[in-house]
């Protein structure tokens, strides 16, 4: 694409000429914020647990529009926490809203003028259930409960654009989506929208028992002061706001059940490796990433598109983009797999730059149609060749203390362990024994709220403490490892 030239004068009266671009179509921003653990809401986990709801927002640093759209994503891993799905995916890190392409792709939209927010929801369930229906019901109560959460961000992002106005979004421009689960997450929230669409057989035990009961409380769903009005609106948090949002990025994400798609005009903008083993390109019966078992049928990128264009969800789409192939709206990444823009702890240099391009490739895609179904004005700005990145974290003293760390395996069978938070950054690790013995201590790379720790294999069996180095100070943790 060729820009236009537009001249700008210096003080010193010289004559520099600069691109122009379009802002939310090329990167015109050359300064971020990245605004880190926002509390957004809480709810109950999958162990029964209080669990506290975490986001990091980007934005354009020095950005006077007083209505910005915004685009949320959520990040992979099967639902499952990220211990579990990088000794399933044989990567790490994964699982986290600090997961390279996630990350990647918040600051290519953000430079584009987006505010753009990269989020956790609640993880867990049982991928290794002794039956299939059980490992299905298990799977659709995990995409229920991550649903509730991504309803309430959207709540808690009208609720301050109605009042605080923090971080000036514009309510009637909300995108959702994300990589692989985290793009089921938004998928399930525009189409999900009617408790009887889960009174399927698809979605019941063979005694009639229905997977998920919409009408069960969340945490601010119960009796008393906390009752809430909408059961089925999930009880996360921000009760009173709508939680509707206006189109999806689908990155290699599936819906449940074609039969959720009624005529609700939210476009759907998917790209999706078409030989991906976790997702179906078109449909099928998703296999778990423990242990390949069969859990569900779904429908990925193709075949949720042919009947989202039946049902007219792709019109926003149209004239524009008629000759996408294979249907409007739909990008299939011949020969890429399983989120291809994403990089790993042993990724090798080309890995990375490989997953870059296809960043590029998201980006290239994504913008003119997120453009075109949001109906975003035309602003042209000089386009940006760089980019600074300055961090904001979010979190008092009184917070980061009431929310433990979590560690697992404990106690432990091997000498390996999971350490991570929902807001806290890890820097270093020590392992101590009861008498004040250092056994082993890591230096975490990059500061990263999850941390996966192989230890020397020859420490003893026995109780052990953590010391937990972070960016807001120094924790202690005991952990247990009994050898067989």
């Amino acid at each position: 694409m060729r820009y236009p030239f537009i001249p700008i004068w210096m003080t010193s009266m010289t004559l520099v000429w600069a691109q122009s671009g379009v802002r939310f179509l090329n990167p015109v921003f050359s300064q971020l914020r990245v605004t880190k653990n926002i509390q957004y809401g809480q709810n109950i986990s999958f162990t029964g647990a209080p669990v506290q709801l975490y986001m990091d927002l980007y934005e354009p640093l020095g950005d006077t529009m007083a209505k910005r759209p915004v685009i949320i994503l959520f990040h992979s891993g099967s639902f499952l926490p990220p211990f579990i799905a990088g000794q399933a995916f044989g990567r790490t890190p994964i699982g986290t809203r600090e997961d390279s392409g996630i990350v990647a792709l918040c600051k290519e939209f953000a430079r584009r003028g987006y505010v753009v927010i990269s989020a956790t929801h609640r993880l867990g369930w049982n991928p290794q259930a002794q039956t299939q229906e059980l490992r299905a019901q298990s799977i659709i109560q995990a995409v229920w409960r991550a649903v509730q959460d991504g309803r309430a961000l959207v709540r808690y992002l009208r609720k301050d654009a109605a009042t605080a106005n923090q971080w000036r979004i514009d309510p009637n421009r909300i995108v959702m989506g994300g990589s692989s689960s985290g793009a089921y997450v938004g998928l399930h929230v525009a189409y999900l929208n009617r408790p009887a669409e889960l009174d399927n057989p698809k979605f019941k035990l063979s005694d009639g028992t229905v997977f998920v009961d919409t009408t069960a409380p969340g945490l601010d769903r119960g009796s008393g002061s906390n009752q809430g009005p909408d059961a089925f609106e999930g009880g996360s948090g921000n009760p009173g706001y709508p939680s509707n949002i206006q189109a999806v990025l689908n990155l290699g994400g599936a819906l449940g059940d074609t039969s959720f798609i009624q005529n609700e005009d939210i476009p759907v903008i998917s790209l999706h490796g078409v030989q991906d083993p976790t997702t179906p390109y078109t449909s099928g019966v998703v296999i778990t990433a423990v242990g390949n078992l069969p859990i569900i049928e779904v429908f990925g990128s193709y075949s949720l598109t042919q009947n989202l264009l039946a049902k007219g969800n792709q019109t926003a789409l149209l004239p524009d983009f008629a000759g996408d192939v294979p249907f409007v709206g739909v990008y299939g990444l011949a020969g890429a797999g399983f989120e291809p823009f994403g990089w790993y702890s042993n990724s090798s240099a080309s890995d990375v730059a490989r997953a870059r391009r296809y960043v590029d490739t998201v980006i290239w895609f994504a913008t003119p149609r997120l453009f075109k179904v949001l109906n975003l004005p035309t602003i042209q700005m000089p386009l940006a060749s760089t980019v600074q990145i300055t961090e904001t974290i979010v979190l008092s003293l009184p917070q980061r203390l009431s929310e433990p760390f979590n560690i697992y395996p404990n106690p432990a069978l091997t000498p390996a362990l999971f350490i991570e938070h929902a807001a806290l950054r890890i820097q270093r690790l020590e392992l101590y024994t009861l008498t004040g013995e250092r056994v082993a201590e890591a230096a975490a790379t990059n500061l990263t709220s999850s941390y996966m720790w192989e230890l020397p294999s020859d420490i003893p069996q026995g109780i052990y403490v953590l010391r937990i180095h972070t960016d807001r100070g120094v924790f202690s943790e005991r952990w247990v490892l009994c050898r067989p």
